[in-house]
């Protein structure tokens, strides 16, 4: 059958059951246009036309946009930041005069200032006496065995003639002589020695300076560790970390502002500039001399800036320098819009500009934002930095 008779389509209306109806050939147009705009829409939407307004058979550019700054001089009052710590100039540790010998009075603590040869501490000199009195023993044997050896050579010589020695014999005892004179200057030395080490049986300073720390004990044995610390004239110097890219820019004798723990300022001068680099920190340490401040104790954290002349020099954003391995490196925009790596010597920073010392021109166009992301030669999109700022307001 093709078909229902009116009576059952008309059967069918009074149960109440839907009857079917064909689609027609307009409503079924619709639908079609409405899927192909929607697909033309998502097209549009995700494949953005780019370099025109919008007309059809334009290609899409897909050059890299990045902000772009000229080379230029710039007027630069730079600073070099600086981290360390304070320590003595003429760092000097006190050790026993000998060891095995027991402290028996303590003369001098930490921050005692103290002179050349004054008494820190007191030894037992019961034993300084007993190593005093083998050395004097020492210096009379020599000088008994010396004079023996002596007189038996002067006898060899009296009776060298009559032929009663033998010419092997009268050297042999010259010999003899020659070595108890050498031992007999041994002991003698040896005898000086200890009476200088045991410098009457006291620790002694030796140099005049501040007493920094003590670590002497009364009643404990010196066993070779040092007893006192001092910092040699109570001269103090800061010790300080300054970034490979600065060293250079830091003459000698600049001046540089430390901050105390409190607060307060104090100001050194540089004395030495890093002999090295540390491989890892790319850091090095250069050396501040400190004025004679109450303030200022060995051990403090510094941290500081150094101040260096105002002067003309070329300079470009800081973020336009990349490194790679610690090497330096721009890129600078062509006049016709590609990228080409150029390596480059830096100085100072001043603000957020640094210095450029070689590989640029005044008028050099560099990549700023974005110059991470490119390659030598990539072609890009040059965006000013007005465009850029407005871009950021809308």
């Amino acid at each position: 059958m093709t078909g229902r008779s009116d009576a059952a389509l008309h059967h069918d209306a009074q149960e109440g059951r839907p009857q079917s109806q064909p689609l027609r050939p307009a409503v079924l147009a619709g639908a079609v246009a409405a899927v192909i705009v929607g697909a033309v829409g998502i097209y549009a939407l995700t494949h953005p036309q780019g370099g025109g307004e919008g007309g059809a058979g334009q290609s899409v550019d897909r050059r890299q946009a990045v902000s772009v700054a000229t080379a230029q001089l710039a007027s630069f009052s730079p600073s070099v930041a600086l981290t360390g710590e304070v320590r003595p100039r003429n760092d000097l540790y006190v050790f026993a005069p000998s060891a095995g010998v027991r402290i028996l009075e303590l003369l001098a603590d930490a921050g005692d200032q103290v002179s050349l040869g004054q008494p820190l501490a007191r030894l037992d000199t019961a034993l300084a006496d007993a190593q005093l009195s083998a050395a004097q023993a020492g210096v009379a044997e020599a000088a008994a065995a010396q004079l023996r050896a002596a007189d038996e050579f002067t006898r060899a010589q009296s009776i060298a003639d009559s032929g009663a020695l033998s010419t092997e014999q009268i050297a042999q005892r010259a010999a003899a002589a020659e070595a108890a004179m050498a031992r007999l200057a041994a002991a003698q030395a040896h005898l000086a020695e200890v009476e200088a080490r045991l410098q009457g049986g006291f620790v002694r300073a030796p140099a005049a300076g501040l007493v920094i720390e003590r670590t002497a004990r009364l009643g404990a044995p010196a066993e070779g560790q040092a007893l006192f610390r001092i910092a040699g004239g109570g001269a103090l110097e800061a010790a300080v970390q300054v970034a490979e890219s600065d060293i250079l820019a830091l003459p000698r004798g600049a001046r540089a502002a430390f901050t105390l723990v409190d607060g307060s300022v104090v100001t050194g001068a540089l004395v030495r500039l890093p002999a090295s680099v540390d491989v890892r920190t790319r850091t090095g340490e250069a050396v501040f001399a400190l004025p004679r401040d109450q303030r200022v104790r060995a051990g403090m954290f510094v941290r500081g800036e150094a101040l260096l002349d105002d002067r003309q020099a070329l300079s470009v954003p800081t973020e336009a320098v990349l490194f790679e391995n610690g090497a330096p490196y721009v890129f600078i925009i062509s006049e016709d819009s590609f990228a080409r790596r150029t390596p480059v010597s830096i100085g100072a920073r001043s603000g957020d500009l640094i210095e450029i010392r070689a590989g640029l021109s005044i008028g050099d166009r560099v990549a700023a934002s974005g110059g991470a992301f490119l390659q030598d030669g990539d072609s890009v999109t040059p965006v000013e930095p007005a465009a850029v700022a407005a871009a950021a307001r809308s």
